[in-house]
C-alpha cells in the first residue's frame, strides 16, 4: 500500500511559519517560486500593491511597495489568499 497517500501534507502556512517576523509578515522573497508558477517576485509585487494596474492585494495586509519589492512583506494569514488570487489571475 502507498503510505504517501496518508502523509499530511503541510498547509501552505505551515510551509511559511517559520520564516515570519515578529509580527507575522513574511517577505515575499522567501516564498517559493513555485507557489507563483515560476514567475519572479518583483512581478508577484506588483500585483500585491497594483503599481501595474491590476491590485491582488486590496483587502490583505502588506507592508512596503513594488518599488523595492525585495523588501515587501505580506502577513502570513493573508497569503494563502494571496497566492490563490495569483493563480487565478494567470489561469
Amino acid at each position: 500500500m502507498n503510505q504517501e497517500k496518508f502523509i499530511k501534507q503541510p498547509t501552505i502556512k505551515e510551509r511559511y511559519l517559520s520564516k515570519v517576523d515578529s509580527e507575522g509578515y513574511l517577505r515575499l522573497g522567501e516564498i517559493s517560486r513555485g507557489e507563483f508558477g515560476g514567475r519572479q517576485v518583483k512581478n508577484i509585487a506588483s500585483l500585491l500593491d497594483g503599481s501595474e494596474g491590476v491590485n491582488l492585494g486590496e483587502g490583505l495586509r502588506y507592508n512596503g511597495n513594488s518599488g523595492n519589492y525585495s523588501d515587501m512583506k505580506i502577513h502570513i494569514d493573508d497569503l494563502e489568499s494571496f497566492i490563490e488570487k495569483v493563480k487565478e489571475f494567470y489561469k
